[in-house]
């Protein structure tokens, strides 16, 4: 219920209006009403029983009213009771009906009976006093100062100023005890002058201070000291001949303009009065093109004039800082006034050629780098590596150092090797942005792909031909190696007869890690190495006639379990499935 002003009609009194400041509640009575009322509020003045009406019969709830003129008992109604467990919470009707917690500055709230408060903002309950709230605001941020001001909202006024022997606050807060040429002290908080200071006396009672005749002072030259050096009655910048400062200040920047300062005493100073000053420069005035300690540099804390990257990248630009004209000083900074360069293709090289913020991604269709030829299978739903896995600053002749990034499917590439199961899938993982569902190629994907359409025992036949795939016969006369990845041209898996879905190597060059469950096992395993490599030899069957040559460690089944211990070996790499298509976006 919302806050409201309770309405009662009384039949032989007046209507009356209270508004109780807080949410209406259920009746307290036990007995429920005989009207439609079912809230109440604070109990009112006249709510007792009708004493003036005509005569009523009793009521099913509520005590017996007074009998009126010729009636019966009457009806009463009890608003408040002061016995209700409310009374133990309510902060409008606490302990007992109409007792209100409300008090200024403060929230109400009913402990057992009794009122409380909370303070509201940062006023303070500073009497303990829980009928005038919270009467007290902290004023110098909390910090006690002689000003007739309980500043700290302790319930002290200007404790700890010694107002009876303060001269600073004789009797009271900044009244100051002075006299001139003589001590003052504060005596039960009275000013009262002392002795005269050495050379002077007190030659009119009625005069405050000690009076005497002049001494002169620095050679009877007069000099910023506060004192009439020369005896002419005039003091410091008051004389004619007072000595020009020896100091010279800084005219740079925001001191531009600035002359020394007499300081009586104190001397002669620089005082910068600019608004712009600032004794070290450092942001809150902003970036505002003012030299604001004056040492001939502008907004240096900014870095204005320095040089500065627009973006990152392979399209970042340089430029210089400068102050953003956009917004006003303090509020403004500074912006970088180069400009990026224009977006390239993206290919995989570890660099973000099309500044986009990625580098070398393969997440979609439309978001992929433009050189890494993978092959969707439909029969096996999986889009595969079409070479073995590079890395990304491989070339033909070096293997390439950077395991930390992705790796490419691209040709003309010597293969990542001396790479471990568990850094191989890793490493296929690391391809696109997170969970995008690259890994390794499991047993089966990799053995239907690597056999092609016709099913064949090596990727290009049936038969083996020692120049087709990189066995140990394909470099002969020269030592076995690996080659580039596609360089051997026979080498191709045929997935059907539309071109593009050609897959390389998937024999010889290097055994490949594979899984050798369902992609679901990636994490874990366990795995084998599939496709023979570089250093895999043949042999002549001659169980047969004619004779022919075998190489069954260079077969599409051919299979080897993988050691339990990472293995790192230059015949061993990899390659990269993705589980269906590539998405459109």
């Amino acid at each position: 219920m919302s806050l409201v002003s309770l309405v009662v009609l009384a039949a032989g009194c007046h209507d009356r209006v209270y508004d109780f400041g807080g949410v209406l509640k259920p009746f307290d009575a036990a007995v429920a009403p005989t009207d439609a009322s079912t809230f109440e509020a604070s109990a009112l003045p006249d709510s007792g029983y009708d004493v003036s009406g005509a005569g009523g019969t009793a009521g099913a709830a509520g005590a017996a009213g007074h009998a009126g003129a010729g009636g019966t008992a009457g009806t009463g109604v009890q608003f408040c009771d002061n016995n209700a467990a409310e009374r133990l919470t309510d902060p409008f009707n606490c302990g007992k009906c109409l007792n209100s917690c409300a008090a200024p500055n403060s929230t109400p709230a009913c402990n057992n009976g009794t009122c409380a408060v909370t303070c509201v903002g940062d006023f303070v309950d500073a009497d303990k006093n829980v009928a005038n709230g919270c009467e007290c605001e902290p004023s110098n941020g909390g910090v006690e100062i002689c000003d007739g001001l309980d500043n700290n909202c302790n319930g002290m006024t200007d404790e700890g100023f010694d107002f009876q022997t303060d001269t600073a606050n004789c009797g009271a807060c900044n009244h100051a005890c002075t006299y001139p040429f003589a001590t003052a002290s504060c005596v039960l908080g009275v000013c009262q002058q002392g002795a005269c200071l050495t050379g002077y006396y007190d030659r009119d009672p009625n005069v405050p201070g000690c009076e005497t005749a002049c001494q002169k002072t620095n050679g009877g030259v007069e000099i910023c000291d506060g004192l009439d050096n020369d005896c002419n009655g005039k003091i410091d910048l008051e004389d004619p001949g007072l000595v020009p400062a020896t100091i010279t200040c800084n005219s740079k920047g925001a001191c531009s303009g600035t002359a020394p300062t007499c300081g009586g005493a104190s001397g002669w100073a620089c005082v910068y009065t600019s608004k712009d000053y600032q004794q070290i420069e450092d942001t809150s005035k902003g970036c505002d093109g003012v030299d604001n300690d004056c040492d001939g540099v502008v907004d240096e804390a900014f870095d204005i004039g320095k040089s500065c990257t627009v973006g990152s990248g392979a399209c970042a630009g340089a430029g210089t800082w400068v102050c953003d004209t956009t917004k006003s000083p303090p509020t403004n900074s500074h912006v970088c006034n180069g400009k990026m360069k224009t977006p390239g293709v993206e290919v995989c090289n570890g660099v973000d050629d099309d500044c986009d913020g990625e580098v070398d991604e393969l997440d979609s269709v439309a978001n992929r780098t433009t050189d890494d030829k993978i092959v969707y299978n439909a029969a096996q739903n999986v889009t595969m590596f079409a070479y073995e896995a590079t890395r990304y600053d491989s070339t033909a002749t070096d293997h390439g150092f950077d395991s930390t990034r992705r790796p490419c499917s691209i040709p003309g590439k010597q293969p990542w090797t001396n790479v471990t199961k568990e850094e191989a899938e890793a490493a296929c993982e690391k391809i696109g942005k997170t969970g995008s569902g690259w890994r390794l190629c499991t047993v089966a994907e990799w053995f239907d792909l690597c056999n092609g359409s016709g099913n064949t025992t090596y990727p290009y036949g049936n038969s083996y031909i020692a120049k087709a795939c990189n066995g140990f016969d394909f470099t002969q006369p020269n030592p076995a190696a690996t080659v580039p990845t596609g360089s051997a041209t026979m080498c191709v898996s045929d997935q059907s007869t539309a071109a593009g879905d050609e897959l390389f190597d998937m024999s010889g060059n290097v055994k490949e890690w594979t899984i050798t469950g369902a992609a679901s096992t990636s994490a874990t395993g366990p795995y084998e190495l599939r496709g023979g490599a570089y250093d895999i030899a043949s042999f002549v069957d001659n169980s047969v006639t004619p004779a022919v040559t075998r190489a069954p460690g260079l077969q599409c089944d051919s299979s080897i379990p993988a050691p339990t211990v990472p293995v790192r070996l230059p015949s061993v790499g990899f390659r990269c499935c993705h589980t269906g298509p590539l998405p459109a976006q």
